[in-house]
């Protein structure tokens, strides 16, 4: 047994979700995902009991229990169709240790009892019930109990989630289900709908206990037919051999049966198929927003982090156009301006050639950066572990987005980590050059 990382709820390690009474989080975005992230759901009630066409109504809430504001999206139970909704009142951001409360409003089918097979043997209800027979006979019983599981994702890292679920218990009572009215009662109006149901439901009853009775007798009747010709068929011959069947020695004595060798078939050898996983194309979000290349990442089924600061998308890792599995599905989207954290430095290591990587040096040197794009740029400081700070300059005759110098310059050496301010032509203006 482990426990929750935020309340503490010992679980098996093969549970999906923390089961605590107001957790719910989701556990393997807990060691996953960025804890600076983690949200909690529940519903509220967990348990409710409903009438066939009845609408009912449950509060979701849901809690920031990270350490940065972030925005939360909805995933409905895709085969609950539009008998689900949801009202998110409130503003979208939610900042850490604030709950939000949504509602969730649930339409039970009408005709719910006639989706459902009957219960008990062939339809025909549990026996020992008081009324002797269909347990739709009975005064008050369950039709279904339906489990619904409302998950709530992170928006700024989608293996960051919560699952918030609550069970629907559908319920017959009153004289729909007991069949009849008391006494004296005056006419319902709905009895004809009602008796036609009730007979629709003998009909299939009906059905099924004659195709249950027809499919026994035809597969008793298909195997007496097989045991008889195994009996009367004659023995199988073997198939013809490449090698000579029978061998016999030279004077009296036993005749030997030589072994019997066929050609092997080639369907045999086949090793087992095995289909390929299902592969992804990362889509061109450069020169987007935030917001807009997650949007596109989400819609193409990727999972998308978001990396450094700014207000448009230079580069992501994997590049635009490389497939990769449905199953490792990690975008990073590295957006311009300086990154939040600068690169950690690895350490120095001491020691014999044998038993240690090689030392790492503390210093690097900046590489030539003149006539490369942005994204080309950052890149390129990003793999000598160098952050990089774009400020756009007006140039005439360089072709807008075009790195015209740097500082440091090309050859300088830094410590790892160090910020080196990267020159980008841009068109000739009265203004001054503002850091992207």
């Amino acid at each position: 047994m482990v426990h929750c990382l935020l309340c503490g709820t010992p679980y098996p390690e093969t549970d999906a979700y923390c089961p605590g009474e107001q957790c719910g989080t989701d556990l393997h975005g807990q060691r996953m995902g960025d804890p600076a992230l983690a949200v909690q759901a529940w519903c509220e009630p967990r348990r409710i009991t409903a009438a066939p066409g009845e609408t009912v109504m449950v509060t979701l809430t849901l809690r920031n229990a990270g350490s940065a504001p972030d925005r939360y999206d909805p995933e409905l139970p895709r085969d609950a169709g539009r008998r689900i909704g949801l009202d998110r009142p409130g503003p979208p951001d939610v900042y850490p240790g604030e709950e939000r409360v949504w509602t969730i409003v649930y339409t039970v089918p009408p005709d719910i009892e006639e989706q459902l097979a009957p219960s008990g043997i062939f339809g025909l209800g549990e026996v020992g019930t008081d009324s002797g027979g269909s347990a739709f006979e009975d005064t008050e019983h369950v039709v279904e109990e339906t489990d619904v599981a409302v998950r709530v994702v992170s928006e700024r890292d989608m293996r960051v989630a919560a699952c918030a679920p609550f069970s629907v218990r559908v319920v017959a009572t009153g004289d729909e289900a007991a069949g009849g009215r008391a006494a004296g009662a005056p006419p319902d109006p709905y009895d004809g709908e009602r008796g036609r149901r009730a007979g629709n439901r003998r009909t299939r009853i009906a059905a099924a206990v004659f195709g249950t009775v027809a499919a026994i007798v035809v597969a008793l009747l298909i195997g007496m037919a097989m045991a008889g010709s195994d009996d009367t068929k004659p023995a199988a011959k073997t198939r013809p051999s490449t090698a000579e069947p029978y061998a016999t020695t030279a004077g009296p004595g036993p005749t030997t049966e030589a072994p019997v060798t066929s050609t092997p078939d080639p369907s045999d050898s086949a090793g087992p198929s095995s289909s390929a996983p299902e592969r992804l194309t990362v889509p061109n979000v450069v020169g987007m927003t935030e917001a807009q290349g997650v949007a596109v990442l989400r819609e193409k089924g990727f999972r998308g982090t978001v990396k450094g600061s700014g207000g448009t998308i230079v580069s992501t890792d994997p590049a635009a156009g490389r497939k990769v599995d449905r199953d490792q599905a990690d975008v990073v989207v590295v957006m311009s301006g300086s990154r939040t954290t600068a690169p950690a430095t690895r350490p120095v290591t001491t020691g014999s050639p044998a038993d240690s990587t090689p030392p790492v040096s503390p210093t690097t040197t900046v590489p030539p950066l003149r006539g490369l794009s942005v994204s080309e740029a950052d890149s390129q400081l990003a793999s000598v572990d160098l952050v990089a700070k774009f400020v756009q300059v007006p140039t005439d005759g360089v072709p807008e987005g075009t790195v015209i110098g740097s500082s440091p310059a090309a050859g300088t050496a830094l410590g790892r980590g160090s910020t080196v301010t990267v020159n980008v032509a841009s068109a000739p203006s009265g203004a001054s050059p503002t850091p992207r």
